[in-house]
């Protein structure tokens, strides 16, 4: 028994090494094939590209570019804002102009409208002409429709 265990503990170390060990012959085979089909293929695809970290300063430091670009942006903006503000009091002015006589006018009330106004009671859900004809307000008194 002793015997089948040392020799099948031998064939496992031959496929597999312990960390300690170098490479087992069967990783070193697998490897070269690996490294043969990448030899085959193009070289093109076997580039690495590897970042290199920029530095800090780069950053901090403003160039021409950036400082044309920030003001392009800013008067593109300010040029965009001022056609919108010119095309938006020309559409009040046209919507004004195009609107039917008498809307939009602003009067101010007679002393007899106001008070007419003032006497009209202001509905609560309750007393909604969609609501249930006899609803009651939680007192239990019967509500009046006007």
């Amino acid at each position: 028994m002793q015997f089948f265990c040392r020799t099948l503990l031998q064939i496992f170390r031959q496929l597999h090494t312990v960390s300690r060990d170098g490479p087992s012959d069967t990783l070193k085979r697998k490897i070269s094939s690996l490294e043969k089909k990448r030899k085959s293929k193009s070289p093109r695809k076997n580039q690495l590209f590897v970042e290199v970290p920029e530095p800090g300063t780069y950053l901090d430091t403003a160039t021409m570019p950036m400082i044309l670009t920030a003001v392009g942006v800013a008067l593109f903006a300010k040029l965009l804002m001022m056609l919108d503000e010119s095309k938006s009091q020309e559409m009040i002015e046209r919507k004004i102009k195009n609107a039917p006589a008498g809307q939009g006018t602003v009067r101010m009330l007679t002393r007899e409208e106001w008070e007419e106004i003032q006497e009209v009671r202001p509905r609560t859900p309750f007393e909604s002409k969609l609501a249930r004809p006899n609803a009651r307000i939680r007192t239990g008194e019967p509500l009046h429709l006007t």
